[in-house]
């Protein structure tokens, strides 16, 4: 039972959080939507925890114990999480790159062309 009280808590405490983050607009509007789907997520999960539902989710997806099926999709979503973040990593660095350069290209005409 506390453990119940305990996981309803810090799913509330999440979702404020990520509500928070997203009125100061600290989170695009592509990374506030997923937050805020795993925040509500988070917040039914833990409703339906004390009425057992994790347990027939889990042998649904055949994972033995309840946890482990947290477990599992906690290291999912992480991964996928840290993919997209590392292409989105990789793609700003050549953005920033070719940025450099342009900017570098633009001063050098810039001063060939000043009078002397």
């Amino acid at each position: 039972m506390k453990s119940d009280i305990l996981s309803a808590a810090i799913s509330l405490i999440f979702l404020t959080v990520t509500i928070r983050a997203i009125r100061k607009k600290q989170l695009t509007e592509i990374l506030a939507i997923l937050w805020l789907s795993v925040s509500i997520g988070t917040v039914v999960l833990s409703a339906l925890l004390p009425f057992g539902a994790f347990t027939a989710i889990s042998h649904f997806f055949g994972i033995a114990y309840p946890s482990d099926m947290f477990l599992v999709f906690g290291l999912a979503f992480v991964a996928l999480f840290t993919f997209r973040l590392s292409v989105a990593l990789t793609r700003l660095s050549a953005r920033q790159k070719t940025l450099v350069q342009e900017l570098a290209l633009m001063r050098a005409r810039a001063e060939s062309e000043r009078p002397k």
